[in-house]
């Protein structure tokens, strides 16, 4: 009973400021339930943690209920009833370059000498990785060093120098593919695939994580190349990115955050990470961009903490104290970090900017990395492929200062009031905050917030 209640008490919570309203001769909306963060072998980190077959359409597969196999363990999967929608949203940095090396090598178009000897060392330094199963340390070596996010950002993307020779064609190729495997998904009314990509920045450790997604078609889709950290670490560039390529496209977007929890106090700071006090135009761009956050996941509950909410006996649900940087550092809650604080601060940011910044719904997702999407405690594949067996959870390699799949929590979904299972639908509901989030359990819930609301 105490499991139940906690669950239906993050569920609860997360609805708390969702506001349900139901536009006058609209058609009756139907609840729809579904995943807008999967990982598939496209994702660096994914391939390099033994991610080398769940494909996206592994992942399309498995969300429309057909059974498909793990990519770790190899047995057979499949979920307990199908998703409505789903968004694959692989990292935009280093797009499929590492499956693509791996499987297919650097494919250089008449190289010279040097990069005939680049394309090889490449090619061996993958590959001696991956069937050495080196995967793991590999990607420990790419993330950040501790220190302060400001700084880092400054400093970290610096060097405009191609990591793996022929990585931009690559990650193009990936794109193109994942634009069109998502048409080619798509099923109006009855199933529903966005264009997605995460935008990854993480300055000395600091989560500011976003999943971009877009109801265009992908042929639109295919005609830009996700913005990626790599390009800036800073959201409101991300957001001005997205002004433009939507004037030129026509594609709509949204920007989601995710993992809060672990974002230093940066995800919903009372200035920019830049350092710049947040104007009216900051903020009226944020509201646009962000109307709702992911408030839990596979990496913990971004609700709140006990330090903020010392009376909630739920208030430690699934919290999640590790940071995604190379260094060991004690977890150190702030009020940026969490939905609620944050809640709190918009209001006072209202008072002086005239708008909130940070009213925004909330959903949930998995975040998977094994290309399934799994919330199902019974039935969960891992964050990571290869945390998906009782032995591979444990973190035994001296390297305690990470999460272990132990870590992880089987989480979230997103449910979403929409007129029709549409891409159209679906943003618009998004847009509309007409949603909410729950850790995995399909509570069917409606609540309506305003004046004079007619019966």
């Amino acid at each position: 009973m105490v499991t139940r209640f906690r669950w239906l008490a993050s569920s609860l919570g997360a609805l708390c400021c969702c506001v349900l309203a139901q536009a006058a001769g609209a058609a009756e909306p139907r609840l729809l339930w579904g995943d807008t963060h999967v990982h598939t072998a496209y994702s660096f980190d994914a391939f390099l943690n033994n991610n080398h077959s769940a494909t996206p359409e592994v992942a399309y597969r498995f969300a429309r209920g057909e059974p498909v196999v793990h990519p770790y363990h190899r047995a057979r999967m499949q979920i307990s009833a199908p998703l409505d929608f789903i968004a694959i949203a692989d990292h935009a940095e280093f797009l499929g370059v590492a499956r693509e090396v791996y499987f297919n090598g650097v494919q250089l178009d008449d190289p010279g000498p040097l990069d005939r000897i680049k394309g090889w060392l490449t090619e061996r330094h993958i590959r001696r990785l991956i069937d050495g199963d080196a995967g793991f340390d590999a990607f420990i070596e790419l993330l950040p060093h501790k220190g302060d996010p400001r700084l880092s950002a400054k400093n970290l993307w610096q060097d405009t120098a191609q990591p793996i020779i022929n990585s931009e064609a690559l990650e193009k190729k990936t794109w193109q593919s994942l634009t069109r495997l998502a048409d080619e998904n798509y099923v109006p009314g009855e199933f529903t695939t966005f264009v997605a990509w995460e935008w990854s920045s993480l300055p000395g450790g600091a989560n500011l994580h976003r999943v971009v997604m877009t109801s265009a078609s992908g042929e639109t889709a295919s005609q830009f190349q996700p913005f990626g950290s790599d390009d800036s670490p800073y959201p409101e560039d991300l957001w001005a990115w997205l002004d433009a390529t939507s004037k030129d496209t026509g594609a709509e977007f949204l920007s989601i955050p995710h993992n809060s929890n672990i974002s230093k106090g940066f995800m919903f700071p009372e200035e920019t990470l830049r350092g710049d006090p947040f104007t009216e135009a900051y903020a009226r761009k944020r509201l646009q961009y962000e109307p709702v956050v992911e408030v839990t996941q596979i990496k913990g509950d971004s609700e709140t903490h006990p330090v903020f909410s010392p009376t909630d006996e739920f208030a430690d649900f699934e919290t999640y104290p590790f940071y995604i940087q190379q260094e060991p550092q004690d977890y150190q809650p702030h009020r940026g970090d969490y939905v609620r604080p944050a809640l709190k601060r918009g209001l006072t940011l209202e008072q002086r900017l005239g708008v909130n910044p940070y009213q925004f719904g909330l959903i949930g997702s998995t975040d998977s990395h094994s290309g399934l999407a799994t919330a199902e405690e019974a039935n969960f594949g891992g964050k990571l492929a290869r945390d998906s067996t009782p032995e591979t959870k444990s973190r035994a390699d001296g390297r305690e200062q990470f999460a272990s799949g132990w870590s992880m929590s089987a989480s979230g979904m997103a449910a979403v009031w929409a007129e029709d299972n549409t891409r159209e639908a679906i943003m618009a509901a998004l847009k509309r905050r007409e949603v909410y989030a729950t850790t995995g359990p399909r509570i069917a819930l409606r609540v309506f917030g305003g004046w004079d609301y007619a019966l």
